[in-house]
């Protein structure tokens, strides 16, 4: 083979990773420079709550997003702070992630949102197992009183279906009583802790008022979705809200907020989130509705679903140059 052509070869080789690397991105984000966090404390009515405040140099004052994380318990969302604390600092916004009740720097605050969903969940199923139990009697009865003729093993076939349609009947009960619990927990003191720090925020001598903006992941993107309904924030940043847990039930509710959300919302995912209902649904239905909005899915960020849920806060340098311009074209 003469030298040319073998470079010719080498080019094609390398041209063609290249287009087969760009379908999937590695989860390994670059660090944005250091910026210090400062703790901070504020209240919503006699809960006591705190989070943690990035922000430039100077007095400001600042365009300032507020973010709402997820349900990782401890201290897990402070690794997302950290990585996203200094990337907004580097665009001259300041940052501020306040933990609300239940979870890391505001654990004593309350009782932690996994623990109140399961609760509610479980004080639904308990509430309608009597009706449940009373249904699957009646139609076993009915079952084997038609059946009663019939041979043993199709009677045995008749009672093991009747058992499976139990089974289903209580799981989709468990599932319906998860779904709305975990709406209940997010729209009622979870919500009610991020709009004190809301308050808290607007208040502060150093934001540009006017310029403040929401961002959330994961049940943080639910209440951001949430807020974007009841708060007039400048601008609002959905990325994977409910992925994990979308539901009937929840599109249902969120679709409603979109519809009369007062800012834009820009969506994102990965596309090897465990959903991307979320975005489609809500994206569609803002379309729907005549609000002006952002909807992206980005190629696979690693190699699970779980990385995929991550990339809300581990790919900030896949999403970054997209979401300032959002931010920076909304909160003029």
């Amino acid at each position: 083979m003469s030298r040319w052509k073998l470079v010719a070869v080498l080019l094609l080789a390398f041209v063609a990773g290249g287009a087969r690397a760009a379908d999937t991105i590695e989860a390994h984000p670059a660090q944005p420079a250091l910026a210090t966090a400062q703790e901070v404390a504020f209240s919503n009515g006699a809960v006591q709550l705190k989070g943690v405040l990035y922000k430039p140099e100077g007095p400001g004052p600042f365009p300032v997003l507020l973010f709402n994380h997820g349900s990782a318990p401890g201290m897990l969302n402070g690794q997302a702070f950290e990585k996203l604390g200094p990337m907004f600092v580097q665009h001259e916004w300041a940052f501020f992630a306040p933990y609300r009740r239940g979870q890391g720097l505001s654990a004593a605050a309350g009782p932690y949102v996994m623990d109140v969903i399961q609760n509610e969940q479980m004080a639904a199923i308990v509430r309608a197992l009597p009706v449940l139990i009373v249904l699957f009697g009646v139609l076993l009865a009915v079952v084997f009183l038609t059946t009663r003729r019939q041979p043993l093993w199709v009677r045995s076939c008749a009672g093991f279906i009747v058992l499976l349609i139990g089974t289903l009947g209580v799981h989709l009960v468990s599932e319906h009583a998860r779904a709305n619990a975990t709406i209940h927990a997010l729209e009622t003191d979870q919500f009610s802790d991020h709009l004190a720090a809301f308050e808290w925020l607007r208040r502060q001598s150093f934001v540009m008022p006017g310029r403040i903006a929401t961002m959330g992941n994961s049940f943080g993107g639910i209440i951001t979705v949430l807020a974007a309904e009841r708060i007039p924030y400048c601008a609002v940043v959905d990325a994977a809200g409910g992925a994990q847990t979308w539901s009937p039930e929840l599109s249902k509710r969120l679709a409603a907020s979109v519809r009369n959300a007062q800012a834009p919302i820009f969506f994102f995912q990965a596309e090897n989130d465990y959903s991307l209902a979320p975005t489609e649904v809500l994206g569609k239905a803002m379309q729907d509705a005549g609000k002006p909005s952002v909807v992206k899915i980005y190629p696979a960020f690693g190699a699970s679903a779980a990385d995929g849920h991550s990339f809300a806060w581990r790919g900030g340098e896949y999403w970054e140059t997209d979401v300032f311009r959002f931010l920076d074209a909304q909160c003029r």
